[in-house]
């Protein structure tokens, strides 16, 4: 009987372990690999598919990439057999990607994505509402708003564009943790969503339960009432597409699928305020067929001091560092050469989940003043002209030098004035 026992034991521990050792990938495939030979290659590698990510498109330019099951180290067996590797030892982990035979694996990795951690985008830990409302005072400076109007977007100048254009019916996605759209000043403003964790468009899915998009959602597009604060365009159309939780955290498939969702949505811009210490191949291929179905990324460039995260340092993207009051690098800013922008990014006063408004800092903060320049650059018509190209090419042109080195604040501030004139 004791041997029975403890066989029984030993196949339940090691029936645990086969479980255990089961992890998530995704599978991303060279456009010249054949239906059948994707699913060859998935069986080979003992994946099961669970969901095809993909674009919506009858053109050349798609995505495509597949979430699986297969058995833990999938893709570093795969490397020790040669192929091509990166490490994330950041994480604790190693060889979670390999690229081999026209395909690529990567392990469906989950992270914080906003908080300060090795792959942080936020100069603190994210708070909760509470602490934020009760260290409001000393953080909020006396000069943060005027009237309705935040010094950031009075430092962009968005407000001497107004009587020309306030982005009037331009999408802009923010993929981020959801937007509260009943908030006073976003109420009306926010015309749809998608949650690309649950994978659901229903009213309500993409509600932000962490603040951080509802605050950078305020900075593109707080209405013009006269009442809170007001954003850099306050007549774009937000789309709130909710791939992080209320802790900030999502999986690589999230990110993925959020960005797809914005392309197969006909998106205009969309601003990524969140970020990762780590580069992904399909996160990138994604941002690159978003941009080439024309949809302009802004991106946050990190909060580590060092250099430019990930997806801000796509050359797909524009990246966006932070600057403060006296238009000097916020000290927390990352810097490099992949750096396009700066923007105001320091005690940013927004919408928050109380109804009220918040100061926080972080380039987070500074990416959404770009997206909602963008927005006023494509309601003057810079997308027709180029795509995202045209964009760049109109708010570069708007943007003005404030006396910091290139890796600092790339082409400089853009000036909302200079794009109507």
């Amino acid at each position: 009987m004791r041997l029975i026992a403890a066989a029984l034991v030993i196949v339940a521990v090691s029936a645990l372990q086969a479980e255990a050792a089961v992890k998530r990938y995704l599978v991303g495939f060279d456009s010249g690999v054949s239906a059948m030979e994707r699913s060859q290659k998935l069986a080979a590698m003992g994946a099961r598919a669970l969901e095809t990510i993909k674009t919506q498109t009858n053109s050349n330019q798609e995505f495509e990439a597949y979430l699986v099951e297969g058995p833990e180290g999938l893709s570093s067996k795969k490397a020790q057999a040669g192929r091509s590797t990166f490490r994330m030892d950041v994480f604790g982990a190693s060889d979670v990607a390999a690229g081999y035979g026209g395909m690529i694996v990567e392990e469906d990795i989950r992270v914080k994505w906003i908080e300060s951690a090795p792959a942080s985008f936020q100069a603190t830990p994210f708070p909760n509402m509470a602490a934020v409302m009760g260290s409001l005072p000393k953080f909020a400076p006396v000069a943060a708003v005027k009237g309705e109007l935040p010094w950031g977007v009075k430092r962009v100048r968005a407000h001497a564009a107004w009587d020309v254009t306030e982005g009037r019916g331009v999408k802009v996605a923010v993929i981020d943790t959801g937007i509260k759209a009943d908030h006073p000043d976003l109420n009306g403003q926010v015309v749809g969503g998608y949650n690309a964790i649950t994978q659901s468009e229903q009213d309500g899915a993409w509600s932000d339960d962490n603040g951080h998009g509802t605050h950078v959602a305020g900075t593109i597009a707080a209405k013009k009432d006269g009442k809170g604060v007001v954003g850099v365009a306050p007549q774009v159309k937000l789309y709130g597409v909710k791939v992080l939780d209320a802790e900030g955290s999502g999986s690589l498939s999230d990110i993925v699928r959020g960005v797809v969702w914005a392309v197969n949505n006909n998106i205009q811009v969309a601003n990524m305020s969140l970020g990762a210490a780590f580069p992904s191949d399909l996160m990138h291929r994604a941002v690159k067929f978003a941009a080439g179905r024309g949809m302009v990324v802004v991106a946050a460039a990190g909060n580590s001091g060092g250099s430019v995260g990930y997806p801000g340092a796509y050359e797909e993207t524009i990246c966006v560092a932070a600057s403060d009051s006296d238009d000097k690098l916020a000290g927390f800013s990352s810097r490099g050469p992949e750096v396009d922008f700066i923007a105001p990014g320091h005690y940013i006063v927004s919408t928050w989940l109380n109804n009220n408004t918040v100061s926080l800092s972080g380039t987070s903060m500074a990416a959404p003043h770009v997206t909602g320049l963008a927005a006023i650059a494509i309601a003057q018509g810079a997308r027709g002209i180029g795509g995202p190209d045209g964009v760049m090419a109109a708010l570069k042109k708007a943007s003005k030098s404030i006396g910091l080195q290139k890796e600092f604040a790339g082409h400089g501030m853009i000036d909302g004035a200079q794009q109507v004139e």
